[in-house]
């Protein structure tokens, strides 16, 4: 899942993105990152509507190579309402992935 520049700034680094790199060492499978997240937007408080509404401007895809997967594993920390992962396979989508499965360590 990936995370604002300013909250990367602000916290020095993307705990669901060290969850991946782990996971993709250890499984001998490749990290794809091909989105960023444009800004930073609290969700907290928001109701689930709200959450769906505000969150799909939030991700922009960026490929850094031509190279797709069809097959692809968001990994977040937590998730609470979805609303963050279905906006991202919704991008993930438009890049050609068919099946995306997501991957948390809480849920809230």
């Amino acid at each position: 899942m990936p995370i604002s520049t300013s909250r990367l700034h602000q916290r020095g680094y993307n705990q669901a993105h060290l969850i991946a790199k782990h996971l993709s060492q250890k499984y001998n499978i490749p990290l794809w990152t091909p989105i960023k997240r444009k800004h930073e937007h609290s969700q907290k408080g928001l109701s689930r509507v709200e959450r769906l509404t505000h969150i799909e401007d939030q991700f922009e895809i960026v490929p850094s190579s031509p190279l797709r997967y069809r097959k692809v594993l968001i990994v977040d920390d937590v998730i609470t309402t979805g609303s963050s992962i279905f906006a991202l396979k919704n991008k993930l989508h438009t890049l050609g992935c068919n099946h995306v499965e997501a991957f948390c360590i809480a849920a809230a």
